[in-house]
């Protein structure tokens, strides 16, 4: 792709094509930050956002009750939009929120000609209406797992909703027993049983909080029309092409201590006065764009890391000379290999899980993701308590010899099914039909195929993927978890047999881990708790529930001008700490060159 590229021509033409040949116009002393989505923005309705993108728009438009604190590793909890942290009854069933005094939603016409700041307030009943929309069934809200069967009277307002017709709206009137609204700033959640976890809730961008008026003033357009108390508002929005958010003047006041220009550490957020984001679905465009200067950061992938990362997996010298950084951090998320557990042969032949873990050959696979992974030994990823470095799956150590040991163990010696004569054959199902699936697959034939086992790929398009694993109609699949928060119950919660068709994609049942898991979750964050979670995952791997094949690791490239960008896999809301030194930004690109191929590849 890149064979006797001029990388500066190329880019003029993508230049012309994605921006028209020029930017919007802004002030010479606003600082505005320039980024590329990747891909068309699907919702920025908080209650809709079950995309990554979706969910870096809403917590730019839209604040929520606490947040992640921006450096604190491992990660912290700190009130946004509360006062104080939520104060939480001894047995853990009764949350009291209180807002802070300065929060107003962003002016909008939905409000009136004369947009009265006060009518514009926050208050405890936004709060409430805002729960109570993601549990309206009318809604289909993919993010109603948060709160279901956690808060008192929500399940009954989830019945009364899907029973009413669209335009009647006289239950949120009435709300439910959980949402107990004190006055005006305050609000306590009374839930169905003791949650020590509930506050991760309230940091989700999708539990951004929206206003009533707002959403039945744009009706089906809300999702297009965010009016919300965070950090930006919109300013532009052509779809599928660019938009361009600006400060929100009435966003209450935060300062970023840590910021890395003095100056800026008492200055109000967001740091930013304007960013434009472009829509860019074509990463060779996006890519091109970031070479000349002309995007503050971009994501490496898979199909420029060998043009751009030398072979000391180092950033290549005329990169680095322009001042570019590359910053690589682990994703919150696992890749896996699940056995479907509904499938008598897999579900009761320990051993033959144990031999096709044995035989999966994970060094190829870091090799095909240009080492863009980390081999898994836990289903709890690095940087959450539960995780040991130390430890080594027993199951997830590529060795033939002892697959085709298992193999016998499991009754198939040299993989051939006595009952037939011929070879086991299962089936091996991916959600996507693009080159990378189709490469997947057959490096599963390829690993198989040592032990005797005939793999039967099967590439679906992701709906009806999804679809099959809710029914349990497949033998083996290849899917991630990606976090909701830094808590290893979120993902030893994949196990839970009551969960089983749900996030249990396997359908796993085990009546000692259920019991396990049950112990677990009404414990505060304890030594005492992190052991547990520790032994859970030991249990989970000697069952061979998955095959645990690896976590993602993000490659960020920045330009020297941009500041204050910190990894962070639960910040979604992180632009509003971000920002450019403008003059350092105009200056470098006064001093870029025309990059050919054979710089990349010095």
């Amino acid at each position: 792709m890149f064979l006797k590229l001029i990388i500066s021509l190329l880019a003029g033409a993508v230049l012309c094509c994605v921006s028209g040949c020029g930017k919007p116009s802004s002030s010479a002393a606003d600082r505005v930050m320039y980024l590329s989505a990747g891909d068309k923005i699907k919702t920025m309705d908080p209650a809709q956002a079950a995309d990554l993108l979706s969910q870096y728009m809403v917590a730019s438009f839209y604040d929520t009750l606490l947040q992640y604190n921006y450096d604190a590793r491992p990660y912290k909890l700190e009130p946004s939009m509360l006062a104080k942290m939520p104060e939480i009854s001894s047995d853990m069933m009764h949350y009291r929120l209180t807002l802070r005094n300065d929060l107003y939603f962003a002016a909008d016409p939905c409000f009136g000609s004369d947009n009265n700041r006060e009518k514009r307030r926050v208050t405890a009943s936004d709060i409430a209406y805002s729960i109570l929309r993601i549990a309206d069934e009318r809604l289909h809200s993919p993010v109603f797992w948060m709160f279901r069967g956690k808060i008192k009277g929500l399940e009954e307002f989830r019945k009364v909703t899907a029973a009413a017709a669209p335009a009647d709206h006289s239950m949120y009137d009435r709300g439910c027993e959980g949402l107990e609204i004190v006055d005006e700033r305050t609000l306590i959640l009374h839930l169905t049983a003791p949650d020590p976890r509930m506050s991760y809730a309230l940091a989700l961008p999708t539990a951004g909080i929206v206003n009533r008026q707002a959403v039945e003033y744009y009706g089906e357009d809300f999702q297009e029309h965010p009016v919300g108390s965070g950090p930006f508002k919109v300013a532009d929005y052509i779809r599928d092409y660019r938009i361009i958010l600006e400060r929100n003047s009435d966003y209450r006041f935060e300062t970023y201590h840590l910021a890395e220009n003095p100056a800026d550490r008492t200055r109000p957020l967001p740091l930013s006065d304007r960013i434009v984001c472009y829509l860019v679905k074509q990463p060779l465009a996006g890519w091109l764009m970031f070479l000349q200067g002309e995007l503050d950061m971009s994501t490496l992938d898979k199909d420029n890391f060998d043009a751009v990362v030398g072979e000391d997996r180092k950033l290549v010298k005329s990169l680095a000379e322009r001042g570019i950084r590359m910053i690589q951090v682990p994703e919150f998320e696992v890749r896996y290999i699940g056995f479907n557990f509904t499938d008598p042969l897999l579900a009761g032949n320990r051993e033959l899980r144990r031999a096709i873990s044995l035989a999966y050959n994970i060094p190829l696979r870091e090799k095909h993701f240009n080492y863009q992974m980390i081999p898994a030994n836990s289903v709890i990823p690095p940087g959450v308590p539960g995780y040991d470095s130390e430890y080594k799956n027993p199951w997830g150590q590529y060795n033939l010899e002892s697959a085709r040991e298992h193999m016998r163990l499991a009754g198939y010696p040299d993989g051939i099914d006595p009952k037939t004569g011929r070879p086991l054959e299962l089936t091996f199902d991916q959600g996507g039909t693009s080159a990378q699936y189709r490469q997947l697959a057959e490096l599963m034939v390829e690993d198989m195929k040592k032990i005797g086992i005939t793999i039967k790929p099967v590439l679906n398009n992701k709906p009806s993927f999804f679809e099959k694993l809710r029914k349990g109609q497949f033998q083996l699949f290849r899917v991630s978890w990606v976090g909701d928060y830094p808590d290893a119950e979120n993902f030893l919660q994949l196990f839970y047999g009551p969960n089983a068709g749900s996030c249990n994609r396997t359908f796993f049942r085990d009546a000692q881990y259920d019991k396990m898991f049950d112990a677990i979750r009404q414990m505060p964050d304890t030594p005492s708790r992190t052991t547990r979670y520790l032994e859970m995952s030991k249990y989970i791997n000697e069952q061979c529930a998955w095959i645990l094949e690896s976590y993602p690791i993000a490659f960020q490239l920045t330009h020297s001008w941009l500041q204050n960008y910190r990894p962070h896999n639960f910040s979604f809301a992180r632009w509003k700490y971000m920002t450019v030194d403008t003059e350092k930004r105009r200056q470098a690109k006064k001093s870029f060159r025309p990059l050919e191929m054979q710089d990349l590849r010095k």
